[in-house]
């Protein structure tokens, strides 16, 4: 074993050893300015195994939650009001049309020290590796599955990806990204996209260097180097993942304080939900996201109350509405759904009132709008009205598409992708509906994440379970699923972001238009128009809106809840005279 590895490990052996004794007895800390205390180990579960870590993978939300402690891109949200704000650029500026973004690279920030690099020294970063990143974002690759963000926005970024689809490597980098100087980027637009900025916060946009993805290529998906204030101490796949604090992290809070404050992360994969519960209640995790409808009553959660943060005696309530639909889509281009009658008669045949007060125990809103949840400010949702539940609509429609009574209707599979007990439970509610009231029958095919996305793409499923959680706060983020320039005109090809091949040209340029509109009103009024087109064609069946629930242990602080469940560990603390207290009371 060369020194490095031994001291990792070493390194590592010691985080664990402190995971264990942070449940167990008081920890060593320190106050600071402002009142902030350093220390302590933040315990979390998460319930589905991460894809990958790497930031063009990272897709899925256990990827999202963990890499981005590890990674930062050019830009980051704030944590309480999902506001864009400086990350790896300190400022920017817009051009007045809009097709123009200059960007000043913030100096003194270092990647985490890897043995990738001389030494195993991180260094400093630098527009090149800005540069790099969003180049390989536009690169084809099995390692890529975030190209969708920039590849008809940034200008020459289509034309690099199909060069590159084509095993040619261009001699240029992407021609609407342009190296100023050292410490100045500019990106050009293909035309003007006012959510630009937002796109540049999300996963696919984090900078890594070039000499990782050099040294460790595919492995990158647990091989992390970034320059987030957490660094990779050990990855045990499905069993736990360690991160501990960048001492050399570059952000201060409001008092001059560094950030971190904790000492490490510790993720775990307990996969049952109600095993996850029962160690929070043992001490053994400081959070709980998501509380299965059944413990809601064991400890005594009122679901419907307003948004806010709730200090009960041995946890801090915090209910917020999610940036995020559950909804069952349907293959529009199949044979059984490209009738709209069909799809109108499934919508109308859904109470989705009942779904969330008896399916859900009220942890969710009835999606009687549109595909947009009504968490976003300023969108007007309340002018786009649903399907109500109609039985007698529902069988009208159905009888217009050739099936009266349900009569001569195929059978089908509703296929729901395993991972909490609420799907199948929704999904058994939905089939007896559709049973009730059309009297059509659905058998249920339960499969995993990846076999039920994989079938899904490929057009293999014809009527299936579908969420959506905002990657971005921003309308368009959910009504890219329905642009029709996203399908491709084969239909054995894989359809990997509008996966209901839904087509409309109506939607299409209200969509195109609202991209490029400036003016933040009409930019809203536009995307609403065309979430109408949506819910007008049936191309889904909206469910019910998510909301969000965590239980944090009493002591730990400075961890708003938000729509999007984004979290920056960074700035969040333990509170120790709480915490002993606590502590004393659980032994």
């Amino acid at each position: 074993m060369n020194k490095i590895n031994f001291f990792v490990s070493l390194f590592a052996a010691l985080i664990i050893s402190a995971c264990s004794d942070v449940d167990k007895s008081p920890i060593n800390h320190r106050i600071a300015n402002g009142g902030v205390q350093y220390g302590g180990v933040f315990h979390s579960n998460e319930v589905e195994s991460f894809r990958s870590l790497f930031p063009h993978s990272a897709t899925d939300l256990s990827s999202y939650n963990i890499g981005s402690q590890i990674y930062e891109g050019l830009l980051r949200l704030d944590q309480k009001t999902l506001e864009v704000i400086p990350g790896l650029a300190k400022y920017w500026e817009v051009s007045s049309d809009g097709m123009e973004y200059t960007f000043a690279i913030r100096e003194g920030v270092y990647f985490h020290d890897d043995p990738c690099f001389p030494d195993a020294k991180g260094r400093e970063v630098n527009v090149d590796d800005v540069i790099y990143s969003l180049n390989k974002l536009c690169t084809h690759s099995d390692m890529n599955d975030s190209y969708y963000m920039v590849i008809d926005r940034i200008e020459g970024a289509r034309d690099y990806y199909e060069m590159t689809e084509n095993d040619i490597q261009p001699a240029d980098p992407v021609r609407g990204i342009i190296r100023v100087d050292d410490h100045t980027l500019k990106i050009r637009l293909q035309k003007p996209f006012s959510g630009f900025l937002k796109i540049l916060s999300t996963a696919s946009c984090w900078i890594f260097p070039k000499e990782a993805y050099d040294m460790y290529g595919i492995e990158m998906r647990v091989h992390c180097v970034g320059t987030g204030p957490f660094k990779v101490v050990k990855i045990i796949e499905d069993e736990v993942v360690i991160l501990s604090k960048n001492k050399k992290y570059w952000r201060k809070d409001a008092f001059d304080n560094q950030l971190p404050y904790l000492d490490a992360l510790k993720y775990t994969f307990v996969k049952e939900k109600k095993s996850e519960i029962m160690e929070f209640k043992k001490g053994n995790l400081d959070m709980v996201y998501r509380i299965p409808s059944e413990e809601l009553a064991e400890f005594h959660i009122n679901i419907n109350r307003d948004k806010g943060e709730f200090v009960e005696k041995d946890f801090t309530l915090q209910i917020s509405p999610s940036l995020s639909i559950q909804y069952y889509s349907f293959q529009n281009m199949g044979d059984v759904f490209k009738d709209k009658d069909v799809r109108k008669a499934f919508n109308y045949a859904i109470d989705k009132n009942k779904i969330v007060e008896y399916g859900l125990q009220g942890m969710g809103i009835p999606a009687n709008n549109g595909i947009v949840p009504p968490s976003i400010e300023d969108y007007p949702v309340d002018s786009i009205v649903g399907y109500e539940f109609s039985p007698e609509k529902a069988r009208h429609f159905l009888s217009k598409a050739g099936f009266p009574g349900g009569k001569g209707f195929p059978r089908l599979t509703l296929q729901i992708n395993s991972g909490g007990s609420a799907n199948i439970g929704v999904a058994e509610i939905v089939q007896k509906m559709l049973s009730d009231n059309l009297n059509v029958y659905v058998d249920l095919s339960v499969t995993s994440r990846s076999q039920h996305y994989d079938r899904v793409e490929s057009g293999k499923s014809n009527f299936w379970k579908d969420a959506w959680l905002a990657d971005y706060y921003d309308p368009e983020n959910f009504l890219c699923l329905f642009y029709g320039a996203s399908v491709p005109d084969d239909p054995n090809e894989s359809s990997f972001i509008n996966s209901t091949r839904y087509k409309n040209k109506s939607f299409d340029d209200l969509y195109e238009q609202a991209n490029m509109e400036q003016d933040p009103q009409k930019r809203m009024a536009l995307f609403c128009k065309a979430d109408k087109k949506v819910i007008e064609d049936a191309a889904v069946i909206p469910l019910y809106y998510e909301k969000t629930v965590r239980l944090l242990k009493p002591y730990v602080k400075n961890f708003p809840v938000n729509p999007m469940e984004y979290r920056d560990f960074a700035s969040v603390y333990f509170n120790f005279q709480e915490y002993n207290v606590h502590l004393s009371a659980a032994q």
